[in-house]
């Protein structure tokens, strides 16, 4: 039974070349790099912290902003201010009114 196990495969010599295209390495876009600030993941997470911090900023100002200027719309609105002159007199108004109780709020120290 092993000698038939032996016998029923023959090796056969083939003259067959494998062809392999050697210039296929150099068409390859996407080559490896081993180069260790190319994938450097604490500057990516950095660099994507940095970007979140942009953003959240930019947000809270522009609601800060929105707020601010619902407050002045309100205080223009209630002064019954309709132009530019009456607006620089309103502003004076409100800078002497500040100066005058900040030397009130002084001079009781």
């Amino acid at each position: 039974m092993r000698q038939q196990d032996v016998t029923r495969f023959v090796t056969e010599v083939d003259r067959d070349k494998v062809v392999v295209d050697t210039t296929a390495a150099s068409e390859i876009v996407a080559k490896p790099k081993w180069d260790v600030f190319e994938n450097n993941h604490f500057a990516m997470r950095r660099r994507l912290v940095n970007i979140f911090l942009r953003a959240a900023n930019k947000v809270m100002s522009r609601l800060r902003a929105g707020r601010r200027l619902t407050k002045l719309r309100t205080w223009i609105d209630s002064q019954g201010i309709r132009s530019r002159e009456d607006m620089k007199t309103k502003v004076a108004e409100d800078f002497k009114q500040a100066q005058n109780t900040r030397l009130i709020d002084d001079s009781d120290s």
